[in-house]
């Protein structure tokens, strides 16, 4: 069901040598790349590769850190791991929405 939208959609770019000349350049002036901006195919693969190993990284990086919270001697330090592990979660979370974003830039 899902999947029915993508079809057709393989998200490919026209990559002559124009165009990923003028990607290039918006890259050496430090302009802002969007999801829904075009770009080189094997640069979106690997801007999701490295977002996705990121918010594995930040969500996994809780899991440690909420066994212990139970643990922690006073409230103070309950309080301390408990923030460590609403802000990991956070990042990891955030960073799952922008491989959203860039999932569903392709499939327009």
């Amino acid at each position: 069901m899902y999947s029915q939208g993508l079809i057709g959609a393989d998200g490919r770019t026209r990559e002559d040598e124009e165009f990923l000349a003028r990607f290039q350049a918006r890259i050496d002036d430090e302009q802002k790349i969007e999801p829904n901006d075009a770009m080189p195919e094997g640069y979106r693969r690997t801007l999701v590769r490295q977002i996705g190993q990121h918010a594995h990284s930040e969500i996994v990086g809780m899991l440690p850190e909420g066994n212990w919270i139970t643990r922690a001697p006073t409230l103070r330090r309950k309080a301390s791991f408990l923030a460590k592990v609403q802000d990991e979660g956070g990042h990891g979370s955030i960073s799952i929405l922008l491989l959203r974003r860039l999932a569903s830039a392709v499939s327009r």
